[in-house]
């Protein structure tokens, strides 16, 4: 991609709307690209619009994960931009659901996304939308990793005490009906 037309994509990334993001825009620019743009540190709002991008084509068109889910998973580990993190988690969470046919991923990935989730739900300046996404992460890989529950439950009523924001009460009383139900 030359440095013209790179400047073209991120300046109409910054003003496109989610009903205009489909795949018409991999015809400008590849999904590479677009990845590799989430992690530029130097323009985060950039970061975040190429993130909420590469979120609602992938969503659209789950099939395509299967070519990227490597290197999602390698930024995932390494982003630190809350928004960013927020459309990651929302892809993550459609990874480890029922939906997902296409992607098995290995006991590696797992333990690698749980780790840098525990880290997220952890941080006291997580927002409020990454750390639900984050619970729903971890109920989901405790489907498969069972000592994982307690922890989980434990965690979910820690949040509930210490902050409970509408988002969070909703959420968290959601994940311990289906804690409950599990054990």
């Amino acid at each position: 991609m030359t440095n013209k037309n790179a400047k073209t994509i991120q300046e109409a990334l910054m003003y496109i709307g989610a009903s205009d993001l489909n795949t018409d825009l991999l015809q400008i620019v590849s999904l590479e690209d677009l990845l590799a743009m989430n992690m530029d540190r130097k323009n985060p709002r950039l970061a975040f619009r190429t993130a909420w991008a590469v979120e609602h084509i992938l969503l659209k068109h789950t099939d395509l994960l299967a070519q990227v889910y490597p290197t999602m998973l390698s930024q995932y580990n390494q982003l630190e931009n809350w928004s960013c993190l927020r459309s990651y988690t929302k892809l993550i969470m459609w990874m480890l659901g029922r939906e997902n046919k296409s992607i098995s991923l290995t006991e590696s990935e797992q333990e690698s996304i749980l780790d840098k989730t525990f880290s997220i739900v952890e941080d006291p300046e997580c927002p409020v939308a990454v750390l639900v996404n984050g619970l729903d992460i971890l109920f989901l890989l405790s489907l498969e990793m069972k000592w994982l529950r307690t922890e989980l439950r434990m965690l979910v009523e820690f949040h509930l005490e210490k902050e409970a924001t509408p988002a969070l009460k909703s959420r968290g009383s959601m994940l311990l009906k289906k804690l409950t139900k599990l054990n």
